[in-house]
């Protein structure tokens, strides 16, 4: 019965962790400091970088119905057989559409950038024993 307790004892040790507090650690190396693996505590809403904005912001347009259904019209217009009107015509409205839908995405997101740096940017309390 000692041998088992002892085993028991010693798997437990095994499972200890060590929990080490997010406080930045000045002076430190980035080698050494402990908390280099894990993400900050940053709130991220916005959904677009500067480089995604474009690729996204269509990919997300197209997924509506509307404006996909309209894209195929302009497509279809510019088959000479199938054409109703002039095929440049076509392409006016949903260049407007998809113009105006990117820059409400952009000023949406854009308002959302700097409510995410106000709250990130706020002093708050941090527990210590």
């Amino acid at each position: 019965m000692r041998k088992e307790g002892k085993k028991r004892r010693k798997r437990k040790e095994d499972k200890k962790r060590v929990v080490v507090s997010n406080l930045p650690f000045e002076g430190w190396a980035h080698k050494e400091n402990p908390n280099r693996h894990y993400g900050g505590n940053q709130i991220k809403t916005s959904k677009y970088t500067v480089l995604s904005f474009i690729p996204k912001n269509i990919f997300e347009q197209l997924h509506r119905f509307a404006n996909f259904y309209f894209v195929g019209i302009v497509v279809l217009n510019f088959i000479p057989v199938l054409n109703a009107f002039q095929p440049e015509v076509s392409v006016i409205p949903i260049c407007i559409i998809l113009a105006v839908t990117a820059i409400k995405d952009a000023w949406e997101d854009l308002r959302r950038y700097k409510s995410d740096k106000v709250i990130n940017s706020r002093e708050c309390l941090v527990y210590s024993r």
